[in-house]
């Protein structure tokens, strides 16, 4: 089967399989902010990856600072323009629309939900990660642009959706790990912070769009 692709932002074969993973992201989400809310300390799953990936943040200090560096406000701003100018140049408008309302979301629920939730590392808040949302936001910002060109079958379009957002996700927050910048449960709670956000843009954009065509198109 083969996916449908522009207008739409998220093709009818996509529809299902994305609300479910919203959904996942947002029950995985809020159980780790009650686990977590208010503390101050890594549980037992944030030490075990620590452990792992102390080794190659100290083994690799300036490309993992560069790395996390990646999922910073400006960095996320800059590129979610840039690929909104891509977007828009390439015709797919619901796309740069969403380029810069999903990372943009994002962010500003991160940064929100940090001071309410009250998780600390160091000085400063921790979960969710608002560089790994950012950087997850624009993975999937990404996927869904290749997924507009190369119109895979669903099963392809769900591992690509997955692989990117992961990928840009993972990297991001495993150097935000290794800088101690973060608990690796806060990386996950910004990945799942952008699933949600993304994946509900993406649908409000595509019903709003729908809503403002001309009858017939």
């Amino acid at each position: 089967m083969t996916v449908a692709v522009p207008p739409v932002l998220v093709p009818g074969p996509l529809r299902r399989p994305l609300i479910l993973g919203a959904a996942l992201a947002a029950v995985v989400f809020t159980v780790l902010a009650v686990r977590y809310a208010g503390t101050s300390g890594a549980g037992s799953v944030d030490a075990g990856v620590d452990t792992m990936i102390d080794p190659i943040g100290t083994a690799h200090h300036r490309l993992i600072h560069f790395t996390a560096a990646l999922g910073s406000p400006l960095a996320v701003v800059t590129l979610a323009f840039a690929v909104a100018a891509l977007c828009y140049r390439l015709d797919r408008r619901r796309l740069a629309v969403l380029a810069v309302v999903g990372p943009g979301v994002t962010g500003v629920l991160t940064t929100v939900l940090k001071p309410v939730l009250g998780r600390t590392i160091g000085d400063g808040f921790a979960y969710p990660s608002g560089h790994t949302g950012g950087a997850t936001a624009l993975g999937l910002v990404a996927a869904l642009l290749l997924i507009s060109f190369i119109r895979p079958g669903r099963t392809a379009a769900i591992a690509i959706v997955v692989a990117i957002a992961a990928v840009c996700g993972g990297v991001v927050g495993s150097a935000m790990v290794a800088i101690n910048a973060h608990y690796p449960t806060d990386v996950v709670g910004g990945f799942c912070t952008a699933v949600v956000v993304v994946c509900a843009c993406a649908l409000v954009v595509d019903r709003v769009a729908a809503h403002r065509a001309p009858p017939g198109v």
